[in-house]
């Protein structure tokens, strides 16, 4: 079926460079450990009783997937819309849903599976607690969905590599820094703190965090609900920009 092979399409792609999909991410977050973990070993987190180790090993973690899966979908439909093969792929017998949904999903699995290896990478320096289990998973697929979706939207709006790496610097890379990964947004001033309280990525870093130290500044219910429907949101602003073919339909 279509819908499975371009799933399969994508997966062998990021899986045929799995030093840039894997390697590149791994060495990424144990540099952001071992040096942000080591020079900020004694800064207060916040919460009584985790570390500043313990409380940035979720937050490198997330970040990986929240990334990754970004990269996943944009980088694909822009590759295809350089190369030219996009017009295959609008022509194959699948609808616009199928299609939007297959690129998702393979998007939420490139960044679950860098996530993984992040974490069994930074285990080698760092045991993690675990604490509820199924926030860990609830975020991250979540989170993994959320960016997925602004992956395959910055892919469809994007006409070049350019617009894209701009996409990137002015949306993604503030959303990362402002949503409390590297520190507790309880110490940010008041005017970074009201930023970062507008920040959807806040309540993913926020309940993934929960899920390993069983602590965050929110209501876990509340965390939930929203990324639930953000998620849905951006997704189905995707979908209705795939559907109407713009920038992709000539």
């Amino acid at each position: 079926m279509p819908f499975y092979s371009i799933i399969k399409k994508e997966i062998y792609r990021f899986g045929s460079i799995w030093v840039q999909t894997l390697v590149g991410p791994l060495t990424t977050a144990l540099l952001y450990q071992l040096i942000f973990g080591n020079q900020f070993s004694n800064v207060a987190t916040g919460i009584s009783g985790v570390s500043y180790s313990m409380f940035l090993i979720p937050g490198l973690i997330i970040m990986q997937v929240l990334l990754n899966s970004f990269g996943n979908g944009s980088s694909s439909l822009i590759q295809s819309k350089y190369s030219g093969n996009i017009i295959f792929i609008l022509m194959a017998p699948v609808s616009q849903f199928s299609m939007y949904m297959a690129y998702l999903i393979a998007s939420i699995i490139r960044g679950v599976l860098v996530g993984g290896a992040v974490l069994l990478g930074i285990i080698w320096f760092a045991v993690p607690e675990f604490s509820h289990i199924w926030a860990i998973f609830y975020f991250a697929i979540l989170g993994a969905t959320i960016t997925g979706g602004l992956g395959l939207i910055a892919g469809i709006l994007c006409e070049k590599f350019d617009q894209l790496a701009g996409f990137q610097s002015f949306v993604m890379v503030p959303l990362i820094y402002l949503s409390g990964i590297f520190f507790n947004i309880q110490h940010f001033s008041a005017f970074w703190r009201s930023l970062a309280m507008i920040d959807p990525f806040l309540y993913i870093v926020d309940g993934f965090r929960y899920g390993f130290i069983g602590a965050n500044n929110f209501t876990i219910e509340y965390g939930a609900l929203f990324v639930l429907v953000f998620a849905f949101a951006v997704n189905l602003f995707g979908y209705m920009l795939l559907k109407r073919g713009i920038k992709i339909k000539n």
